[in-house]
């Protein structure tokens, strides 16, 4: 035999003999990928449990324990100032066809100004006494919710209940930039319209301002009672309305 030959046949041999010992090979298990999911710009993302695609990566999503409870998506859009309520198609949008606390009736501004009613701003006679009037379907007296001095000068909030079909609302309207608070008014007050509730500037110009806020029905179920000057605005508590929706016809 060749000496190559004779070489390469015991090689083999002492391979085989050496698998021998070593048993037969592990088998190798199947590597199972992970689903692909697609991030919000279409590129891949590999996310395993508890997390989301994210374009190119996976963010983890924290548990609710570690954010707290989530308010409801209307509370959260009412602390962003993003809910309000316009006027209805029903009420007529001049401003000549309401009434209102002063003896002009004049409006000076604040109808139709941006997305959210905040309110108008109203011409009065120099130290006018300011009198309440009812709101459209209103059922009893008003009652004061607040009566004292706020950002721009001393302010007098009213709550009114309003028959509305089959069922009532609760609205607040919050009347501003009075000179002085009429004395002896205070909150928890039943007051009848034409009941005085302060007076204007002494000199020109004299305005006041009026706005209108629907209580949350949660909130109005409550009865909650006086307010104070932070809470006359919370978004939680009232929505900013269009006074058209509620000021009585002239």
């Amino acid at each position: 035999m060749h000496p190559l030959v004779k070489g390469a046949a015991a090689a083999s041999v002492l391979t085989a003999l050496g698998s021998l010992d070593r048993g037969p090979p592990p088998q190798q298990q199947p590597v199972q990928a992970p689903a692909q999911a697609r991030g919000v710009d279409g590129l891949p993302a590999l996310c395993g449990p508890g997390t989301l695609p994210e374009g190119p990566i996976c963010v983890r999503i924290p548990a609710e324990d570690a954010v707290g409870p989530r308010e409801p998506v209307e509370l959260r859009r009412a602390r962003r100032g993003e809910e309000a309520i316009p006027r209805r198609p029903d009420r007529p949008a001049d401003p000549g066809q309401y009434r209102y606390p002063v003896k002009d009736q004049k409006v000076l501004g604040g109808f139709d100004v941006g997305a959210t009613p905040q309110g108008i701003r109203l011409a009065a006679e120099p130290g006018e006494t300011i009198k309440l009037v009812a709101l459209e379907h209103q059922e009893g007296p008003a009652e004061v919710v607040f009566a004292g001095n706020r950002a721009g000068g001393a302010a007098v909030a009213t709550r009114h209940v309003v028959r509305e079909g089959e069922r009532t609302r609760v609205y607040i309207v919050i009347h501003g930039h009075l000179d002085q608070v009429e004395p002896g008014l205070a909150a928890s007050a039943k007051l009848e319209p034409g009941a005085a509730l302060g007076k204007a500037a002494p000199a020109p110009p004299a305005e006041i301002s009026l706005e209108a806020r629907q209580v949350r029905e949660s909130v109005a179920a409550a009865k909650t009672g006086p307010l104070d000057d932070k809470r006359l605005t919370d978004a939680t508590i009232a929505i900013p309305i269009d006074l058209r929706n509620v000021l009585q016809m002239r």
